[in-house]
């Protein structure tokens, strides 16, 4: 095993480099990494060719289902897919994107061209492919010129209203292409029900469309962690981490600190504060910090009113320390979001309210 030479020619500069090396369980930060100890690390941007990428879902780390990050983040969006209407239209058949909303498309049968500015490595989308497209993105599907038949295609409307300024929906890139081939093998028997749906109309096709958009979705998200590069960061990238992946449901409980979530990953607060910096691109008591306010405006929108017991689950000292960082965090205060997200009005005080914090106490919720 190589070393990289010290900064310090002293026998402790080397001993303090060797432990440094070995704390990681393998390698550490100063050691020459190889890709067999280590393959996390050294994933390569996706090639054009698919058989070449390589997928951070087939790494050796396995997913507990009783605690998915992403099942949760769905959740807390309150994902929902709505079949658009095919506008009828005279000429060249023509599928332009909404841009209010994230769209999408499904094709059904025949191939089409994807018109937009996004640079992409393929434009034409054949028949069985999902194509994802954020919203404000700019362009169309139009029919290719040589096929003489028109191209069916289903579109849908993705609504991912839950939770404003979720890093789910900051982090979902402008396009995203799924098809059967790649991971999982549930995406093929999906695809099929939305072809046999489509065939033989019958009662409640609607829901079955609605349900079927949801999964095809779902996998795109899949499809789109496998196809992230090992330069990447952003919340699906912390996803995609085999070290974060499995303690990211942990982030919204206030008792969990940047250590805790050291130990149970098997590692030192040091080192995964980096690799939460590298990966999710964001410091890591911040990402915890995020996790916990959001947590507090899903109980508002599930109808929670008691201000008090919403900041001792979230780990805020008061209500003032929670009304404080709900209004930098969403711009409005818990009463104001509670009435937008119900649609009446704020129950008024009750008596036996929780006092104010101490003066220059700090809230469990700050960062270490």
């Amino acid at each position: 095993m190589l070393l990289r030479r010290p900064r310090q020619r002293t026998v402790g500069g080397f001993v303090k480099c060797v432990r440094e090396t070995i704390s990681d369980g393998k390698f550490g930060a100063r050691a020459p990494l190889s890709r067999s100890h280590r393959p996390d690390l050294f994933r390569q941007p996706a090639s054009r060719n698919r058989g070449d990428r390589v997928r951070f879902l087939l790494a050796p780390v396995p997913v507990d289902l009783t605690d998915d990050a992403l099942a949760a983040a769905l959740a807390d969006l309150d994902l929902r897919c709505l079949p658009l209407p095919e506008a009828p239209g005279a000429g060249e058949w023509r599928r332009p994107f909404p841009q209010d909303h994230i769209s999408l498309h499904v094709v059904v049968s025949g191939d089409c061209l994807i018109d937009t500015p996004v640079p992409l490595w393929r434009h034409r989308l054949r028949t069985g492919e999902v194509l994802v497209v954020n919203r404000g993105v700019e362009g169309e599907l139009r029919a290719t010129g040589g096929d003489r038949r028109l191209p069916e295609v289903l579109s849908m409307r993705v609504q991912l209203d839950g939770q404003p300024g979720h890093p789910l929906v900051h982090s979902l890139p402008k396009i995203i292409r799924a098809n059967p081939t790649g991971v999982p093998k549930s995406f093929g028997p999906a695809l099929d029900t939305v072809v046999g749906e489509l065939s033989i109309p019958l009662v409640g096709q609607t829901s079955v469309l609605a349900r079927m958009g949801e999964v095809l979705f779902i996998q795109a998200l899949r499809m789109h962690l496998g196809d992230l590069a090992w330069n990447d960061s952003g919340w699906f990238r912390a996803l995609a981490d085999p070290v974060l992946r499995e303690h990211l449901h942990l982030a919204p409980d206030p008792a969990v600190s940047v250590s805790v979530l050291a130990r149970a990953a098997h590692r030192s607060p040091r080192r995964l504060r980096a690799r939460f910096l590298r990966a999710a691109g964001a410091r890591s008591a911040a990402f915890l910090r995020d996790a916990r306010i959001r947590r507090a405006a899903t109980l508002l929108r599930d109808g929670e009113h008691d201000l008090a017991k919403i900041a001792a689950l979230t780990g805020y000292g008061s209500r003032q320390a929670l009304a404080r960082a709900f209004r930098r965090r969403f711009g409005v205060s818990p009463t104001e979001y509670w009435r937008q997200a119900q649609s009446r009005p704020f129950p008024r005080a009750q008596a036996g309210a929780s006092p104010r914090s101490p003066p220059g106490r700090r809230d469990p919720a700050e960062p270490e």
